[in-house]
């Protein structure tokens, strides 16, 4: 009997690991695989959310710099009653560079009648007097003002036949801030 004893007891474990085999343990494989691959797909989740945010910071500060740099190209559009600042600042690029500053008139006539558009190009006619490369730096120097004034056209007479100084007629645009 021993014998049988033996068989019928192996049977049942032999029976009972398969039944554990196909009711327990392989449903928590399942579940285990399917767990494994929603925390992937959340770990995924979470990265992404992470990179966004990494992202969205870059994005900010590139926004706060274009930002920045959007209220210095605003601020080189002169307003209406800083006019003077134009006059001042040419006065003394004209002496840095041994010019004399003849005439600066600008052509108001119509530049209060616009209404439209926040930019107005108010046109300025500039008359020097000085040497051609002087009157070259000077134009050149424009770039580094703290407003646009684009040089529209340059009208160069000689004063004397045996002089060295020319009269410099510049038409030119200063681009202002219509509120």
């Amino acid at each position: 009997m021993s014998k049988r004893r033996f068989f019928v007891t192996l049977g049942i474990y032999i029976v009972l690991v398969f039944l554990w085999y196909g009711f327990i343990y392989v449903p928590q494989s399942e579940r285990l695989n399917q767990i494994n691959i929603e925390l992937n797909n959340i770990a995924q989740k979470v990265m992404m959310a992470r990179n966004a945010q990494i992202n969205l910071d870059m994005m900010k500060k590139r926004f706060e710099e274009e930002q920045k740099r959007l209220e210095q190209e605003q601020s080189k559009f002169i307003k209406r009653d800083e006019l003077g600042k134009v006059t001042k600042a040419l006065s003394q690029l004209a002496n840095r560079y041994n010019l004399k500053l003849v005439d600066f008139s600008p052509g108001l006539k119509n530049y209060f009648e616009v209404k439209e558009g926040r930019i107005v190009p108010l046109p300025l006619s500039i008359t020097l007097i000085g040497r051609y490369v002087q009157i070259g730096k000077f134009i050149e120097e424009w770039n580094s003002l703290p407003f646009y004034l684009i040089p529209q056209e340059l009208t160069l007479e000689r004063l004397d036949k045996n002089g060295y100084d020319l009269q410099a007629v510049i038409e030119t645009k200063l681009y202002t801030w219509n509120e």
